[in-house]
């Protein structure tokens, strides 16, 4: 008589890998973060059943630093963030956006439906309030995901919400957004923002032709915008490639409008992942040593590099 094959469970769908500062659990739609192989076991097992989501995983699309879909997504280390839990307020699978950086690593995702299903406020403070706790040591909440979060159609009342939560930690924790500063001149927005611990806005070199904003939002009316902010940081991308900003011009002319809007920071940084449009690739740290020279030079305001 021969002996019949062992029966064999089905193999999990899900897989947990090593990860900086943790774990990951990953699935063909499932990206969650968890700082212990013992938490990450467990997520798996809760992920497992048929049917069941968990409303902190967000579904992902090839490798991508901010999940499109992920309400709260990390902690990520940066040298210059420190090690921060982020917020996205975009909807799922959408990148809302008045700028299409040509070094944008999010493909543009147009949605149909513009007033469509955005992460409420009290979403968005649950999904913060949940994951606090489960992040490990932390520096900062900051606000920025795969679009223009300023975008939200509710972003008043969604700051308050993620404003709660922060203060309500036990962490002395800074909340901080990463914002293009396109929507800044409006009164609910500035005022919104002003009420954070940093806004870091990006005005870039040659932004006509690497930020590509679109005809609601011409560079003069961010500029404005940025003069009703209480302070703010600057951080701008130099790239090289199909499209360049790192010509004497380029920098000449980005150095005398730093000096114009006086930020209280400006962060010098190249692009860290693939665009997802177009050929451009980063620049070395001594070129962005040589740039940050430049606007000392032409503004007497220190920058700092980020290589």
């Amino acid at each position: 008589m021969e002996a019949s094959d062992p029966i064999r469970s089905p193999a999990p769908r899900l897989r947990i890998k090593r990860v900086a500062d943790g774990y990951v659990v990953l699935g063909k739609k499932v990206y969650a973060w968890e700082p212990t192989l013992e938490e990450a076991r467990k997520t798996r097992e809760e992920l497992d059943v048929p049917g069941w989501r968990h409303p902190l995983i967000p579904g992902i699309a090839g490798r991508q630093s901010r999940p499109p879909g992920a309400v709260v997504y990390g902690p990520v280390s940066s040298r210059r963030l420190g090690r921060s839990l982020g917020i996205n307020l975009m909807r799922p699978g959408c990148s809302v956006c008045p700028f299409h950086c040509v070094y944008c690593e999010f493909p543009r995702n147009h949605c149909r439906d513009p007033f469509g299903d955005w992460p409420t406020p009290d979403a968005v403070g649950y999904a913060l309030a949940k994951a606090l706790p489960r992040c490990g040591p932390l520096d900062s909440v900051t606000i920025s995901g795969s679009g223009e979060p300023t975008m939200h159609p509710d972003f008043g009342a969604v700051v308050c919400r993620i404003l709660t939560e922060v203060r309500r930690s036990p962490r002395d924790l800074k909340l901080r957004i990463l914002t293009n500063g396109a929507t800044a001149m409006l009164p609910e927005i500035h005022h919104a923002l002003n009420r954070l611990d940093e806004r870091i806005v990006t005005l870039d070199a040659a932004a006509e032709r690497v930020d590509l904003p679109d005809a609601q939002h011409p560079l003069g009316s961010i500029v404005y915008g940025l003069s009703l902010l209480r302070d703010f940081t600057v951080q701008s991308c130099f790239i090289d490639g199909s499209v360049s900003n790192i010509d004497d011009r380029s920098v000449r002319e980005w150095a005398d409008l730093v000096g114009e809007v006086q930020p209280r920071d400006v962060q010098i940084f190249t692009m860290g992942r693939r665009s997802a449009q177009v050929d451009v690739r980063p620049v070395s740290g001594a070129q962005l040593e040589e740039i940050a020279c430049v606007l000392r030079a032409r503004t007497g305001i220190e920058a700092r590099v980020f290589a």
